[in-house]
């Protein structure tokens, strides 16, 4: 999805969320038009980060990028 499009998404009320690995395990998020990503949370390991992604996926506003 491009830029203008996540954009368009954002204002509609949604949080997009992607994984990181460098420098920790962490999720970063976009929750406001014309931002970058955010650090959301940082994490010890990685399947820690993955549950917690997983479980930010259930809510209905939350979409992976």
């Amino acid at each position: 999805m491009d830029r203008k499009s996540q954009d368009k998404v954002l204002k509609a009320g949604f949080i997009i969320i992607r994984k990181d690995d460098y420098p920790t395990p962490r999720i970063k998020a976009r929750h406001v038009a014309g931002t970058d990503y955010r650090t959301f949370e940082k994490y010890n390991t990685k399947a820690e980060r993955d549950r917690a992604f997983a479980r930010l996926l259930t809510d209905d506003k939350v979409i992976s990028d």
